[in-house]
């Protein structure tokens, strides 16, 4: 299947790891140029030149200004943009307590300002862009969003649903479609050597481990002509977590 993605001008944030980085790969390999958007430049360096013709660009996505500016150098550097994915989140904390004892409010503040006020500061330094013809925007948030456990795990992604959902309101009626993804127990780099967390994610309906690069695939489908439909969805990437259903 072509995907239509060709030429399209993408930009990653979270790009220099796990599945920012995955999706970036992913995108190049659909003939998109890519730029990948961090925080760490020595990180961002090593990331790009792995990805085929992709640019760096730098922002803590809690800084409006730095988020503002890495926008507008990506959309210079790539003639536009056409796609944006949000994947800028922190790393949840190991071994958290759960409920009430495990909320750290310095936490907590952190996880919510850089992944779900992050996602809304990119999308509205792009949308102008992503306006001028049409546009694609993913967001990447987590099944915690569906499940109790880590009060902090779940109101940062189920804050980027609510974001999702507006944006696509907003958005959609001018051409840019919105969605967003859950992807669950994830294999990436960081984890790939990690025997109880393989386990662990295999345990879903598919009985297999679910990869980075099997939530970029789907991501690099809803980031093109074809998934315009899909405005406003969030879609499951866990490969079926056994039990629940969900309307």
């Amino acid at each position: 299947m072509d995907l239509g993605l060709n030429g399209a001008r993408a930009l990653v944030t979270g790009g220099t790891r796990g599945i920012g980085l995955a999706v970036g790969r992913a995108l190049a390999a659909e003939g998109a140029r890519v730029a990948l958007l961090g925080r760490d430049s020595a990180a961002l360096d090593l990331a790009s030149a792995g990805i085929t013709g992709a640019v760096a660009v730098r922002a803590d996505t809690t800084d409006d200004g730095a988020v503002r500016a890495a926008v507008a150098e990506a959309a210079d550097l790539l003639g536009g943009l056409d796609v944006v994915v949000n994947a800028a989140a922190p790393r949840a904390r190991p071994s958290q307590v759960a409920g009430l004892e495990g909320v750290d409010d310095e936490d907590f503040l952190r996880q919510v300002d850089t992944k779900a006020l992050g996602y809304v500061r990119v999308v509205r330094a792009a949308a102008p862009y992503l306006l001028d013809g049409g546009g694609r925007v993913v967001n990447v948030s987590g099944m915690n969003a569906r499940a109790t456990g880590s009060i902090t795990g779940s109101v940062r992604n189920i804050a980027v649903v609510a974001i999702t959902k507006n944006l696509a309101d907003e958005l959609g009626p001018q051409g840019v479609s919105v969605t967003c993804v859950h992807p669950g127990l994830t294999v990436t780099e960081r984890v790939a050597d990690d025997p109880a967390y393989l386990e662990q994610a295999s345990q879903n309906g598919l009985a297999r481990m679910v990869t980075a690069d099997d939530v970029a695939a789907f991501v690099c489908f809803l980031a093109s002509p074809l998934a315009a439909v899909a405005n406003g969805s969030v879609i499951s990437l866990d490969g079926g977590r056994p039990g629940p259903i969900w309307a």
